[in-house]
């Protein structure tokens, strides 16, 4: 492999205001650059489903295993009722619902966290990034 072979896998680009590495596949960058402006939401980048995207639409979203869940995670290391998606102005919080296995946030576990454009976000075997092109 090549000097510019190495740079391109590592390198940083941002599209609608996320940082992308190499790490993602193409159809997944391809996604994200046609996410509309004035959208919010979450696309997994990792576990089953990937590539699917969930617009947030209102001001409470359920994350779980519960088929009741408004995202429903069907992964035994995602609880029932495993986190909440809560609007705070023009923002997104984040809380963690007691879950035995927690929520990432960036590599951190959180009990709740203010959302910003870009982040990702690990429940169970799903990584998601969330995005805010508002």
């Amino acid at each position: 492999m090549n000097e510019k072979s190495k740079k391109d896998n590592t390198e940083s680009i941002k599209i609608n205001g996320i940082s992308i590495t190499g790490e993602l596949p193409e159809n997944i960058i391809a996604d994200i650059k046609k996410i509309p402006r004035g959208k919010v939401g979450l696309i997994v980048v990792k576990g089953p489903g990937m590539g699917d995207k969930f617009f947030i639409n209102k001001d409470e979203l359920l994350i779980g295993r519960s088929p009741d869940s408004d995202i429903f995670l069907d992964d035994i290391t995602v609880s029932r009722k495993h986190a909440v998606l809560k609007k705070e102005e023009d923002y997104y919080r984040i809380i963690d619902s007691g879950s035995l296995n927690g929520s990432y946030i960036n590599n951190n576990i959180v009990d709740e966290a203010l959302l910003k454009n870009g982040d990702r976000i690990q429940i169970g075997k799903y990584i998601f990034i969330y995005f805010s092109t508002i």
